[in-house]
């Protein structure tokens, strides 16, 4: 009778540690995906609740009573419209450089940027450079079809006094962050063409890297004014 107990008692023991060694690789699989994910922004085969973006932008979206009341210089940028992506009236609000010399972007989803150091519309020269939110956590942004954006496709923007001013896009690029960061920036305070006035955008893309809390890639257009 008391080998029959013991017998019992050692496959209650080999069932236990098949358990622990289940639950041990289970949760270092999870461990490994998560990690890798925090590091790369690659994505888990497994369900991981993450963030795909940056949880720290405003997605409320902006009412038509904010839209109206938005002011700027009479020679800055006010407004932005695109056409063909349904972006109308989209409020521009003044940007600079992040502490890593990173160009800044909007508080809020809905809003676009405008770097400070770049032309003014209507200047005639330079580049007017613009940045916006292609995505959020919960929904699209500002610039969210921004990569969609072709050839000869209109953007207009509207400055403090009124005035409009429409750009034709010249071309549409979705480069590494990297390259963005050497080069890229540089490239876009300037014209595409040195006769006319230009307008640049640029919108986050790729892959969301929570560890730097930035996404891979940008999206950059360059367009020049509409005589």
């Amino acid at each position: 009778m008391s080998g029959l107990e013991i017998q019992h008692k050692r496959n209650f023991h080999v069932i236990r540690w098949a358990i622990a060694l289940i639950i041990l690789a289970v949760a270092g699989t999870y461990a490994y995906f998560g990690i890798r994910w925090y590091s790369t922004g690659l994505e888990s085969p497994l369900p991981l609740p993450v963030a795909a973006a940056d949880s720290s932008v405003d997605e409320s979206p902006v009412t038509d009573a904010l839209i109206t009341k938005h002011t700027a210089a009479t020679d800055e940028p006010r407004y932005i419209e695109i056409p063909k992506l349904g972006v109308t009236n989209a409020r521009v609000m003044k940007v600079g450089l992040t502490s890593n010399r990173m160009l800044d972007m909007p508080r809020t989803l809905d809003d676009v940027g405008w770097y400070t150091k770049s032309a003014k519309p209507g200047s005639g020269v330079g580049a007017v450079l613009l940045d916006g939110y292609a995505k959020g956590v919960s929904r699209g942004g500002a610039f969210e079809k921004i990569a969609t954006l072709q050839k000869g496709d209109q953007v207009s923007v509207e400055r403090g006094d009124g005035k409009s001013f429409t750009y034709e896009v010249h071309d549409v690029r979705t480069m590494p962050l990297e390259w963005v960061l050497k080069a890229g920036m540089k490239e876009m305070m300037y014209s595409v063409d040195p006769s006319r006035e230009g307008l640049s955008l640029i919108a986050p893309a790729g892959k969301w890297i929570p560890k730097d809390k930035v996404f891979d890639s940008r999206v950059l257009v360059r367009a020049t004014i509409v005589e």
